[in-house]
């Protein structure tokens, strides 16, 4: 079974399918920006990385153990930041890029490619992959609609 978060096409962020439940939500404004979810028995942490206060943003994902989840709800200040660094570093993690608070796409970043380039980085290339597969394809299916 995959550590990986399900995203829903559409959904929320922060409740990435209808089932997602919200444990705590650390930090938000306007909107949950920071927090803790379970979906299908497990528990994971959520980060807007980037683009709160944009139509276009971009969310991260990572499964954490019950451990985790119990340090990071007791923590605070420099310790707790450096929880949430850690959480999305050494493991795979999902990435989503939401249009005006939806989810439009998704990429699974893997931990080399993190501790190579860069949480921000790593995340922009793999979504940037999958739009880029995306547009090839509507590219395709218009020109079979064409023939």
């Amino acid at each position: 079974m995959s550590d990986l978060i399900q995203l829903g096409i559409g959904e929320r962020p922060w409740l990435p399918t209808p089932s997602t439940e919200s444990i705590e939500v650390f930090d938000r404004y306007d909107m949950p920006t920071l927090g803790l979810i379970r979906q299908a028995g497990n528990l994971y942490v959520f980060e807007c990385l980037e683009g709160v206060l944009m139509a276009g943003s971009v969310w991260v994902y990572a499964s954490v153990s019950a451990r985790e989840a119990e340090q990071l709800r007791s923590s605070e200040g420099d310790n707790f930041l450096a929880l949430i660094s850690e959480c999305f570093t050494h493991r795979p993690i999902m990435a989503s890029l939401a249009i005006n608070a939806r989810i439009r796409s998704g990429a699974q970043v893997d931990a080399a490619t993190i501790e190579a380039v860069g949480l921000l980085e790593a995340v922009i290339k793999e979504l940037g992959r999958g739009i880029k597969i995306a547009s090839d394809t509507k590219n395709a299916m218009t020109e079979l609609a064409h023939c």
